[in-house]
Formats: structure tokens, sequence, C-alpha cells
């Protein structure tokens, strides 16, 4: 199988663009009308409006370059030297599949066992499934470091509302 051409790299584009705007769009909705704003400027809805609003944004201009075909021209002649060849389109759609189905498990498991272990489980699968990230240490320690971190940072500190859960309750 060969290097994939331009056109089929910007159909790559154009379609992982068009699902992630379409999510960000749904997730930024969804946190909008069920998040409450909070009283003091920031609230519980500040970061994951943002996080939302920063995704439509990124994959509104990985499709403006998909719809663009702004690509530059393959100059590099020795076959030694070219770079590793593009992601193909169905491993590119099942990467945002799973990303995709990563977060509603998380909007799910947050609620049932609390935002801590949900936090936890999250991102060691987007570590493991997604980037492909296989040593333990790593995994683990991305895993805690992010949760807790994000548990003190907002939980604590800031005193923003963290589910405690509805099977388990941790924190």
């Amino acid at each position: 199988m060969g290097v994939p051409s331009l056109e089929a790299e910007r159909r790559q584009d154009v379609i992982a663009g068009s699902v992630l705007l379409l999510f960000a769009v749904a997730w930024t909705v969804a946190v909008w009308l069920s998040v409450p704003p909070g009283f003091d400027g920031v609230g519980p809805r500040a970061f994951p409006l943002w996080l939302g609003v920063g995704l439509g944004v990124l994959s509104a201009l990985l499709l403006a370059k998909g719809l663009r075909g702004a690509y530059p021209p393959d100059e590099v002649a020795d076959p030694d030297e070219r770079p590793a060849a593009p992601v193909s389109t169905g491993l590119r759609l099942g990467l945002v599949v799973a990303v995709c189905a990563i977060i509603a498990g998380f909007g799910f498991l947050m609620q049932k066992i609390g935002f801590v272990p949900a936090t936890v489980l999250t991102v060691a699968a987007t570590l493991v499934f997604v980037l492909g990230e296989r040593r333990p240490l790593v995994v683990g320690g991305m895993a805690f470091g992010i949760a807790f971190g994000a548990w003190l940072a907002f939980g604590k500190l800031l005193g923003a509302y963290m589910p405690p859960g509805t099977w388990i309750s941790l924190f």
C-alpha cells in the first residue's frame, strides 16, 4: 500500500474536521443547557464550555484546511527521506469515534462513580486507545496526576462541585 495522495489526505481532514465540529457544537450546547453558570464569574460551566469552544475552533481549522486544499507539494525525492505515511481514513475516523465514545463514557461514569475515578479511567483510556501509550507508569502517572490535580484545583481550591457518584462515592 502506497502513501495516500494529497486528495485522500484532504478528504480525511474534511471528514475528521466535520465530525469533530459537529461533536463540539453538540458538546457546547449540552454544557450550556445543562451546567449551571455559577455566581461569581467563573463557575462550573466555564471549563467544559471552553473545552467545547476550543475543540470547535481546532476542528473548524482542520475542516478549512481540508476544504481549501492547502497542502505543501511533495518535494521529497528520496523514498528513504520521506516522512511516515499519514494515518489512513479508516484509522483516523476510528480515532475520532474512539474519542467521542470516551468522552460520552466520561459523562456517564462521572455521574455513576464520581469525578476522580471517572477521570482516571478516561485519561487512561485516552492514552492507551487513542494515543497508543503502553508504558504502565506513564499511563498511571498521567491518569492519577490529572484526576487528582483537577480535583484539587477545581474541587478544593476553587470550590467547584465535583460529582461524588451514585454507585460509589470516594471523594
